[in-house]
């Protein structure tokens, strides 16, 4: 029996950004790349805000752990459309937790980054949660007009990272876990699915990286798989850089999976049964190991290609 299970490497977006300290003023070091996303769209003028005044925008790690730097990103954009990128000289950042940061960036000299790179903050969180980063305060290069700050925020998915403690113990096995599956609902053609992973046993075991997969027919025979790993995120998974994950007796782990039911290219003049076969199980490979088990799950994607995320704490969807 002939099996497909190859792994690529989704690059969808991602760049370097600059740093600047956490809750402190002072220029910034260097530049930070303009997000993947669209400008924020403009925004009705409000009360005291002159026409033509720029828009102001941020953009963050979707998913960052406890204890990781993040780096927040302020960018302004003026023109029909945004499409003009304008220079920040300050901003002040509600850093949703509580706490805000402020920092500030040249106007003019020699070797500046260009205005689109925008300025940025760099802090730790330690609340886990789903929290709202927002602009409250800018300016911007050469203009006296009170910015428009309706697009500037961000929502941050914060997860829980792994105790010290846990990174001495053993890799979890296939005896210690049951696994489950959970359609998540369908968007343009994009479809989610959680799998969640409970340590049924009674010893404490960890986690890394990323599953393997191998979709399985009504007859258990190997189908085509092509499992993407979603390094920059997708359309209905976040960026999440993989982290140990500890569980200990009763704790919960997932990954998420997205596929597309649309044949696309030449799929798109094959019989759908053929372009988008329909397994009915998957063999799971937890990170880091060579065995499996075979979970029950209904799918049908089309190239037999999956995305998924890497395993993260907790039984939720870390997605769009």
């Amino acid at each position: 029996m002939t099996r497909w299970h190859t792994i690529a490497v989704g690059a969808l977006a991602g760049g370097a950004v600059a740093l600047a300290g956490c809750a402190s003023t002072g220029a910034v070091g260097a530049p930070a790349s303009r997000p993947a996303t669209s400008p924020p769209a403009s925004a009705a003028t409000a009360s005291g805000t002159a026409a033509g005044a720029a828009d102001i925008g941020l953009s963050s790690e979707p998913a960052p752990f406890t204890g990781d730097p993040v780096t927040l990103t302020i960018q302004a954009w003026t023109g029909t459309g945004d499409t003009q990128p304008v220079r920040v000289a300050g901003a002040t950042v509600d850093l949703g937790d509580g706490t805000s940061a402020s920092v500030s960036g040249p106007c003019a000299g020699a070797s500046l980054p260009p205005p689109g790179d925008g300025l940025a903050v760099r802090h730790v969180y330690r609340k886990v949660g789903t929290l709202s980063a927002r602009v409250t305060a800018a300016t911007v290069c050469g203009q006296t007009a009170q910015p428009i700050l309706a697009g500037s925020s961000a929502s941050l998915h914060v997860l829980p990272s792994a105790p010290a403690a846990s990174a001495s113990w053993p890799q979890c096995s296939k005896n210690q876990l049951e696994v489950t599956a959970k359609g998540m609902g369908a968007a343009l053609g994009h479809i989610g699915i959680l799998f969640t992973l409970l340590n049924s046993s009674s010893e404490s075991c960890r986690l890394d990286g990323y599953p393997g997969m191998l979709l399985l027919g009504s007859q258990g025979q190997a189908l085509t798989t092509n499992v993407v790993r979603a390094v920059n995120g997708s359309y209905l998974i976040l960026k999440v850089v993989p982290h140990p994950v500890a569980l200990p007796p009763g704790a919960m782990a997932s990954f998420d999976l997205e596929y597309g039911d649309n044949p696309v290219g030449a799929q798109a003049n094959e019989p759908y049964s053929q372009a988008c076969p329909s397994a009915t199980s998957m063999e799971v490979t937890l990170p880091n190991a060579t065995d499996h088990l075979v979970v029950p799950v209904s799918m049908a994607p089309c190239g037999g290609q999956v995305l998924v995320s890497p395993v993260v704490p907790g039984a939720q969807w870390v997605g769009h």
